[in-house]
């Protein structure tokens, strides 16, 4: 399945509950072949390390947001012990967030894990990791070495 974002994510800048940092709240339309596949809300925060906690709405899009088979599920993108790369953690979905028709039913971690829509997030998570500017720029630039831009003045020296 093929997915692309539906036009620029909208980005925020927010005040962490927890710390009272600023961090970017980047919201994300997800279209697929059949159209609207997901809604993302992705919080960039930098604590001690740079993570991504990102929440994503399946369900109906069409009309008013109040329709009961909206499902979220949450996870943290971020350093995890034992791996150099960062890794997408299942947790509990949209805890910053009321509740509300837009989330319907907040997934916990165990929900999440054993929903047969499990894929489908994943899916999705991997995509914005991906594709989506912002969120690839803070879970990924800081991994990148630096380009060498002093590069010029070793020309003959070789």
């Amino acid at each position: 399945m093929t997915l692309w974002l539906d036009g620029e994510s909208t980005i925020e800048r927010s005040t962490c509950h927890d710390c009272g940092a600023e961090f970017l709240l980047v919201k994300t339309f997800v279209l697929d072949a059949e159209g609207p596949h997901a809604i993302a809300f992705t919080a960039l925060h930098h604590h001690e390390t740079f993570e991504a906690w990102m929440d994503v709405i399946f369900g109906s899009f069409e009309g008013d947001g109040s329709q009961d088979d909206r499902i979220t599920f949450g996870c943290r993108v971020g350093p995890v012990d034992g791996s150099q790369e960062p890794a997408a953690t299942a947790v509990q979905a949209a805890v910053p967030y009321q509740n509300s028709p837009v989330f319907g039913h907040k997934l916990s971690r165990d929900e999440a894990l054993a929903h047969p829509r499990l894929p489908d997030f994943w899916r999705v998570v991997d995509f914005l990791l991906e594709d989506e500017p912002a969120i690839n720029h803070h879970v990924y630039a800081h991994l990148r070495p630096p380009d060498d831009k002093r590069t010029w003045w070793r020309r003959g020296r070789d």
